[in-house]
């Protein structure tokens, strides 16, 4: 399962859970378009990268 972990508009740590790295993906754009701060994306082994970098990851051309 991969985690989603982002800042909301008050600051307040938020985690979202997502199946796939595509939903995990998806879930970052979603957050970033509704002001969240701060996103990054816990893979199944437990490391963690911010969104970029895991955008960048999954080579999307």
């Amino acid at each position: 399962m991969y985690k989603v972990k982002a800042n909301d508009h008050a600051g307040r740590a938020r985690i979202f859970a997502c199946g796939t790295a595509d939903q995990a993906l998806e879930k970052t754009w979603e957050l970033a378009g509704r002001g969240f701060k701060d996103i990054l994306v816990a893979d199944p082994s437990g490391q963690e990268v911010n969104a970029s970098a895991f955008e960048r990851s999954m080579n999307l051309d």
